[in-house]
């Protein structure tokens, strides 16, 4: 509350940060900014302290990670996965040092998430006013996304983390600053960054192009040739990454199926066309932008702040504008191309640079509310904050991705008797093999095969087991209604004799004897 009052009420109190003018000005920090890092940081330790086991993505990469070698990672992975060559890399070399442990596969996105805070911190008290930067700041410290991701062995964190980095690393000179070895860091680190995190490309796409549109307008030779190698480096480094790791990605069936309907229609063949994007538009500020929340609908509202915020950002200095935007409006024509899905966790690079905007946005209109009635601007604030942070806080208590396989596997292993039998729900397969690998169970394993599309399929592959005393059903990451579907096949062939329940996973005991007998 007291947050939501010192931001609605100070939102017009420095309209333009002293630092966005001249470059060697510092902005002061808002008062609560430390204690926002502060905050942001434990909030991204909840998860990973937490130590839940891996769910299904997380343990088909891990699989990789823990089963190739180095130079096997620059390969076309399996289990239809794929993630940055340096990514994989460092996340290879922190297992071999640390051990594959939950920890160790999640420690490298766990940094940089954290990194992410603080250097989120640095950009947004250099773009925006103090108001607008602490609540910049507030919505990025607890987005329910960000926070969750810092916790998984999975590459969007480090995402959105490179995003804040190369914004920070070119902000100086989007703001006008001249130096060559500004350039030159530029270039180096967005060369690196394209290892690291695919969608960084497109936020290089942003940077380059506001660089080299400000040098043509203000006429800067010298500028412009800075830029363009800068970009030149860039592009280089992408055509390596892309030829060596990237190129078989966007051929991939399954990804393509999988995303499907997440893909701009090209060419728009009617009114539905642009349905879809005003509608991936606002998905996107409530799923990543953590905006949305199931309390308060707010992603609606979110984008049209965030174009406020843009707005204002153009006028104060236009070539940020086009740094903001421009990733989003790359990913959208990449989208268009079918190469990448603009949906879901594949857009968490976009929020720190939407966040900004909306901040900007949210402050300019608490602003103006402040003449209606001088509650309304820190209601506004304090709705998103709240959203934002309810979220976050059931996200800790219920995780989304939840699936404790290895405790439903230990006490498996403690009731199996000489001659049971196992079969596997298919979704629990990528866990299962992760978890057994340097200690299978003692009894046959049978693993399940999906099939969505002929339901009763899941009913012939119980049949195989009519006639034994003792069959496990084993479930982890289900697919809607598909556990009660098997269990009601099962309860026809037989009788339920034991069941063990986790979050997530669960195994039950089943006599099949009678089947036999019918």
């Amino acid at each position: 509350g007291g947050t939501a009052r010192e931001l609605g009420a100070g939102a017009a109190a420095s309209p333009t940060p002293a630092g966005f003018q001249t470059a060697d000005v510092v902005v002061q920090p808002a008062p609560d900014i430390n204690a926002l890092v502060v905050r942001g940081t434990g909030l991204r330790v909840v998860p990973m302290a937490q130590n839940r086991d891996l769910w299904i993505d997380e343990a088909m990469l891990a699989l990789n990670l823990v089963e190739r070698t180095p130079a096997g990672l620059l390969e076309p992975l399996a289990w239809n996965q794929g993630a940055p060559a340096g990514f994989l890399l460092a996340t290879k070399a922190t297992i071999a040092a640390a051990g594959a442990s939950e920890w160790g596969l999640r420690l490298l996105p766990f940094v940089a998430s954290v990194l992410g805070v603080a250097g989120f911190a640095w950009v947004s008290r250099r773009v925006l006013a103090p108001p607008a930067a602490a609540l910049a700041l507030a919505l990025f410290a607890v987005n329910p996304v960000l926070t969750s991701y810092a916790a998984e062995c999975k590459q969007y964190a480090v995402d959105a983390a490179a995003a804040v980095g190369l914004l920070g690393v070119s902000l100086g000179l989007l703001r006008g600053t001249s130096g060559g070895w500004r350039y030159a860091v530029l270039a180096a680190c967005g060369a690196a960054a394209v290892w690291f995190s695919h969608p960084a490309a497109f936020v290089l796409g942003g940077i380059g192009t506001a660089l080299l549109a400000d040098a043509a307008h203000q006429r800067d030779r010298r500028r412009l040739l800075a830029a363009a190698a800068a970009v030149g480096c860039w592009l280089a480094s992408f055509a390596a990454c892309y030829a060596l790791t990237m190129k078989h990605l966007g051929n991939s069936r399954y990804l393509l199926d999988y995303w499907a309907g997440h893909f701009l229609p090209v060419p728009p063949t009617g009114p539905g066309d642009a349905v879809w994007l005003v509608d991936h538009a606002v998905d996107f500020f409530v799923y990543p932008g953590g905006l949305g929340g199931s309390e308060f609908a707010m992603g609606t509202l979110a984008a049209l702040l965030g174009l406020m915020g843009v707005v204002e950002l153009w006028r104060r200095r236009w070539p940020l504008a086009v740094a903001l935007v421009l990733p989003a409006a790359l990913a959208l024509a990449a989208s268009g191309a079918q190469k990448y899905p603009f949906a879901g966790r594949l857009l968490l690079f976009l929020v720190p640079l939407a966040l900004l905007a909306v901040a900007e946005g949210a402050c300019r209109v608490a602003a103006c509310l402040r003449a209606v009635h001088p509650a309304a601007g820190p209601l506004l604030v304090g709705l998103l904050l709240l959203g934002s942070a309810l979220e976050a806080a059931q996200s800790f208590k219920r995780p989304a991705r939840h699936e404790q396989i290895t405790e439903v596997l230990g006490e498996l292993r403690a009731r199996l008797r000489t001659g049971d039998r196992v079969y596997l729900y298919y979704g629990g397969v990528p866990a299962f093999t992760f978890y057994t690998r340097d200690n299978p169970l003692p009894v046959p394993v049978t693993f399940g095969a999906e099939s969505r599309a002929d339901r009763a399929a899941y009913r012939d592959e119980l049949r195989r087991f009519a006639g034994e005393p003792r069959v496990w059903l084993v479930f982890a990451h289900r697919y809607r209604d598909e556990e009660s579907l098997l269990r009601a096949h099962a309860e026809a062939l037989g009788e339920c004799r034991d069941e063990v329940r986790r979050p997530g996973a669960a195994a039950y005991l089943y006599d099949f004897r009678a089947a036999r007998e019918r």
